[in-house]
């Protein structure tokens, strides 16, 4: 077919009611009295930002949220009424001077609504206090994490992504035999399709995908009966095992969606580009090539922040642990496992930078292929089915335990008889080198998500992923362990952040209070 299909057809139509909608939203804003930030702190504040960040090591797309939810956790802790009421200029004093939002750019009234939601918020803060059935965590994650995204969907607009993730929930729906993939159909199908899609192509977190799910069901905080009952059988989906399968497949099936919606992102006449086929593909192939690119020097990003992210980390253990328990031990300072356990984990990050290779032109042409089927063929019948799982003897189990046997022991006999490490310095060294793994790991998964074809294995990717696959496993769990409790990051918002903003606030203050003065004579 040379035309659109039916589901290119609506979203061509969505994404130019998208557009007509982030024209008027910016000719609103344009004609509005925009929020001017002045003052001292604009410096420390981007430099913290910095090192906050990096400690976190989250994705980029959600920095802007996570800073608002620090915010917002920082202010409903202290309890302070009158400051919550009129919250929105401080949020975006830190915003600005942090260098997440432009100065001069967001209208005032939108400073408004920030206050009001951060009132409406905080009352559910207090009422999800006292309400039975409900743990501390939930309280946080059902009320100012939600109240974060919210904000940052007033300062970024979303109407191009709604349009894409509808388009691409549509597809699937039409595209997947649920019955073949998930034994049967059932009746969540349509809603876990959204959180499969949200995490495997947009990267959402749970608050967003939260967020999106409230306002489908049109729950709203001031209702706080339906609202927890809504919002546990949202947690109830989260952990669902179908939910998890359509994860898998999605993540694996859509390289070519990856790469339409940076198109979407990139191209504002997209709309019209769509009517003509051949116009479409060739502008399709060069953004792969961009997203080659771009995912290039994202990987090498990661690669510096990764290595930020240790050294930080590795500096307070050492501080924390090894040099007082050198001390204990030895009665001296022991360098050489010291030094080993803070240089070799950044160094071999650098290292495993050398195996991560983009995909080759095999792997455009695919991608070309099936977005021409998605957008322009006809869609009779599903098309992602299950596929048949792969079956191993227990042969393979035990040589993959004999993998992590020999490689953990290996490593640990040479640094134990070699380097002199004990026990502490073989623990810190296996726990940063599986962290690592495990970031290295993340970045290659950033690449994987380009291929739409099995990327092929040569002597050095083998030789890679023997001796790094057991150090990649220990590193998740390490990871997941260490995101919940993340000791480094609640070290800086308690030493540094709380004061630190507390202290520049009482500068702006005691600015403005001078100005008037200045005012008065």
């Amino acid at each position: 077919m040379t035309q659109l299909n039916t589901i290119g057809h609506q979203f061509a139509k969505a994404l130019a009611h998208a557009h007509e909608q982030a024209t008027a939203r910016s000719k609103k804003q344009e004609a509005a009295q925009k929020v001017h930030v002045v003052g001292a702190g604009a410096t420390i504040t981007a430099a913290y930002e910095q090192l906050r960040n990096a400690a976190e090591y989250t994705e980029e797309h959600v920095l802007l949220q996570r800073a608002i939810r620090r915010f917002f956790k920082r202010l409903f802790l202290l309890r302070d009424t009158s400051r919550i009421a009129n919250c929105g200029e401080e949020l975006l004093i830190e915003l600005t001077q942090a260098g997440y939002v432009a100065n001069d750019s967001v209208p005032e009234s939108t400073m408004q609504t920030i206050s009001e939601l951060a009132e409406k918020y905080y009352k559910l803060y207090l009422d999800l206090e006292k309400a039975k059935g409900v743990g501390s965590q939930q309280v946080e994650q059902w009320s100012y994490e939600l109240l974060a995204v919210e904000t940052e969907w007033l300062l970024n607009d979303s109407s191009y992504l709604q349009a894409f993730t509808q388009f691409a929930h549509t597809h699937f729906l039409r595209t997947l035999d649920f019955a073949k993939l998930l034994g049967s159909k059932p009746s969540n199908t349509e809603t876990a399709l959204y959180v499969a899609i949200h995490r495997a192509l947009l990267k959402s977190d749970e608050a967003v995908i939260r967020l999106g799910l409230l306002k489908r069901y049109q729950q709203a905080p001031e209702h706080l009966s339906p609202y927890i009952q809504t919002n546990k059988q949202i947690d109830e989906l989260f952990s669902d095992s179908n939910t998890e399968k359509l994860y898998h497949v999605i993540d694996r099936r859509s390289a070519h969606l990856r790469v339409l919606r940076h198109l979407v992102e990139a191209d504002p006449s997209l709309p019209q580009l769509l009517e003509n086929k051949s116009q479409f593909l060739v502008v399709f192939e060069k953004q792969v090539t961009d997203d080659y690119d771009a995912i290039s020097k994202k990987v090498n990003q990661g690669i510096i922040r990764s290595v930020i992210f240790l050294i930080i980390t590795k500096f307070l253990i050492g501080i924390g642990i090894e040099i007082p328990y050198d001390y204990v031990v030895a009665g001296a300072i022991l360098w050489t496992p010291l030094l080993i356990n803070l240089l070799f984990p950044p160094l071999y990050m650098v290292l495993l930078r050398t195996t991560l290779l983009m995909p080759g032109p095999a792997n455009t042409m695919q991608l070309v292929r099936e977005v021409e089927h998605t957008l322009y063929d006809d869609e009779t019948k599903p098309q992602l089915l299950r596929k048949v799982s792969q079956q191993f003897s227990a042969g393979y189990n035990i040589a993959y335990a004999a993998v992590f046997m020999l490689v953990f022991g290996g490593v640990a006999w040479a640094l134990w008889h070699y380097f002199g490490f004990d026990l502490l310095h073989l623990g810190v060294f296996f726990v940063f080198l599986s962290g690592a793994s495990f970031l290295g790991f993340r970045l290659s998964r950033m690449i994987r998500e380009l291929e739409s074809i099995d990327s092929t294995q040569n002597g050095v990717t083998v030789v890679r992923d023997f001796l790094y696959m057991p150090f990649v496993v220990v590193g998740r769990y390490i990871s997941d362990k260490y995101a919940k409790v993340n000791l480094v990051a609640l070290v800086l918002d308690m030493l540094i952040e709380l004061p630190l903003k507390t202290i520049l606030r009482l500068v702006r203050q005691w600015s403005a209070f001078i100005s008037a003065k200045k005012d008065e004579l």
